[in-house]
């Protein structure tokens, strides 16, 4: 079995994703409890509108040249991503770290059904075969993880993460619908600027005095998450989404060596397993064609 050329791209692009949404979601950790969430997802939106629409318009004529022709989903992607980001980052003040991780590592597999069912992908056995070793791979690195991230109502806790993961499901969905009807450059702008507009307000009355280092991250992870979501335009621009999402799950043993080296948190056995378990479903994965033939009486 060949490695697919388009494959093996969407993959690498993924990957990248992975590793810069990471960072991004580490940002809590790095600015402690000098920011909470609602300013770190805020600045995250705010530096991204403020770069590409600088791009806009100094390369693209202005914003007249990039407008929408569906409106509607790029506000449905917002929406969902921006509220799946917010319940990702608040539940684990309700239960364990690791079970609020384990329960958003959900959100892949969403994606894929959404796929399968509403833009008709085609899924072999292979592919999900290989989704389910790069979940199980992922929840055994989040299972793993020790201590717990706060108290509180562990029923509003598991409802949160499960909300929290169909969102962020939904919105990789949208993301892939989008990809097929709009050009990247338009879906950045979009999506960036309807989420300013949907924080604001709530982030002006939460706001934090922030200086220093912490400012200084929370400056930088707007362009960053920009060239994230640049990284998954291009994953589905090169395959479905049945071949690009599950590789998302790369971003588990990322952030057990993220935490390893910057935090000082333990990499046993038991993560290092759970890490050559993504890396395998990311292999084969990589190695299944792009998209899936249609059925023969389908392409008739």
């Amino acid at each position: 079995m060949k490695s697919n050329p388009s494959t093996v791209v969407a993959v690498c692009w993924a990957l990248g994703a992975a590793l810069i949404f990471t960072l991004v979601f580490a940002s809590g950790k790095f600015v402690s409890a000098q920011a909470n969430p609602m300013q770190v997802v805020f600045m995250r939106y705010a530096g991204a509108a403020v770069v590409i629409s600088l791009v806009v318009l100094m390369f693209h004529g202005g914003f007249s040249k990039v407008r929408s022709t569906m409106p509607v989903l790029h506000v449905a992607r917002a929406v969902s991503g921006v509220t799946g980001e917010l319940c990702i980052i608040a539940a684990p003040l309700f239960i364990d770290y690791e079970d609020a991780t384990a329960i958003t590592l959900t959100n892949g597999v969403i994606a894929m059904i959404l796929a399968v069912f509403l833009l008709k992908e085609r899924a072999g056995p292979k592919h999900w075969c290989a989704a389910m070793i790069c979940l199980a791979g992922a929840m055994l690195i989040a299972r793993s993880e020790a201590g717990s991230a706060g108290d509180g109502s562990a029923t509003l806790g598991v409802g949160i993460a499960l909300f929290g993961a169909m969102l962020s499901g939904a919105e990789l969905f949208f993301i892939k619908l989008l990809t097929d009807r709009e050009r990247p450059i338009v879906i950045m702008l979009h999506v960036n600027i309807i989420a300013v507009f949907m924080l604001a307000a709530p982030t002006i009355w939460l706001w934090q005095p922030l200086g220093g280092a912490s400012l200084l991250w929370l400056i930088c992870i707007g362009p960053l998450a920009l060239l994230g979501q640049l990284c998954w335009i291009r994953a589905f621009q090169n395959a479905d989404a049945v071949v690009v999402v599950p590789v998302g799950y790369a971003s588990v043993p990322i952030a057990a060596v993220l935490g390893f080296l910057a935090f000082g948190q333990s990499l046993g056995p038991v993560q290092a397993l759970g890490g050559l378990l993504v890396v395998a479903g990311g292999v084969l994965l990589s190695r299944l064609p792009a998209s899936q033939p249609a059925r023969p009486q389908e392409a008739q």
